[in-house]
């Protein structure tokens, strides 16, 4: 992680990245925009023309309802399943999406809950598995690649939140050999475990963005890996936040506001900076610091995890590059 001015004393200016490729635009009232241009430089597959949709209301992402009636029990069912997605004008895009959807639902839990998620794979004629990145759970429950789950076939995963787990993890596939390609192609989402008394204050919300880049051919479809991507990692055309390109969000000037960002992309570093808002680091992929860190820029891995406390405390927009 790039920490250049995390320690300086109140919070530092933003320093926005000249390779900007994603930005999320934030005016005191009238928005946000988050996810922008992107271009991969590993030099073999030729860039995509298709031309995405920009400047919709951020969507929140569905969350997952619990079935249990009982307290203390979060109870679901995921699916991993093939669907269609309009990501552009007229053209329907083949992936895969947990229970429909790509970023997959919100899993809200509770430290000290007791989870029971069933799995069902229904991608045909692939294993596949859900791994529960980052959480304490047994390694049975943890969706490894020993554990495969076949076609058809379902699975239930059932384990304790331990006091004091509360943070920002995520869950994605991990069959041997086809991890990669299945988060591409679409399958991962956030899971929040919560405390039970968040030091926080509420007011200041708390605002998921899975970051996922996307590449497509001119006819909507993913096109397959090159060498370079076999090799390297495969990155992107579009990187999009929570399924879309520079969305907006309305935030009032002179507030503050919790988000967590994830790093939900198979090979890609984002280069994390804001203009015109301030930014305090208060979690990483171990949950809440011991004391906030003030930030100018940020460097998040491929599955890492970051909470923050932005302030928007100038008038205009203001835009998160990444």
């Amino acid at each position: 992680m790039h920490r250049r001015g995390f320690l300086a004393a109140g919070l530092a200016t933003v320093l926005v990245s000249q390779r900007a490729i994603a930005q999320m635009k934030m005016d005191d009232m009238p928005g946000m925009d988050m996810g922008g241009h992107a271009g991969h430089d590993m030099g073999e597959a030729p860039q995509s023309t298709v031309v995405l949709p920009e400047g919709k209301v951020l969507r929140d992402l569905p969350r997952l309802a619990n079935e249990a009636g009982t307290p203390g029990l979060f109870k679901a069912k995921l699916t991993a399943q093939r669907a269609s997605v309009r990501f552009a004008e007229g053209l329907d895009t083949p992936i895969l999406g947990y229970n429909g959807t790509s970023p997959g639902p919100l899993i809200e839990a509770v430290e000290g809950d007791r989870v029971e998620i069933t799995f069902a794979n229904r991608i045909p004629e692939e294993t596949s598995t859900i791994h529960w990145h980052g959480m304490p759970v047994p390694a049975d429950q943890d969706g490894n690649p020993m554990y495969p789950v076949a076609t058809g076939a379902d699975r239930t995963y059932s384990f304790d939140l331990p006091e004091g787990s509360a943070g920002s993890y995520w869950y994605h596939p991990h069959p041997h050999g086809k991890t990669a390609e299945q988060v591409y192609r679409g399958l991962a989402g956030a899971f929040v475990v919560k405390p039970k008394i968040d030091p926080i204050p509420a007011e200041y919300g708390d605002t998921v963005l899975v970051f996922t880049d996307l590449r497509l051919a001119a006819d909507g479809t993913m096109p397959d890996n090159t060498m370079t991507d076999l090799m390297n990692g495969r990155v992107g055309d579009h990187v999009l936040v929570n399924g879309q390109k520079n969305p907006r969000l309305a935030v009032p000037f002179g507030t503050k506001r919790r988000f967590r960002l994830y790093n939900a992309t198979n090979a890609r570093f984002l280069r994390l900076s804001f203009d015109q808002a301030s930014m305090m680091i208060i979690g990483t992929d171990g949950g809440l610091l011991e004391a906030p860190v003030a930030a100018d820029e940020i460097l998040l891995s491929p599955a890492e995890r970051l909470e923050l406390i932005v302030s928007f405390d100038k008038p205009g927009p203001a835009t998160l590059y990444t």
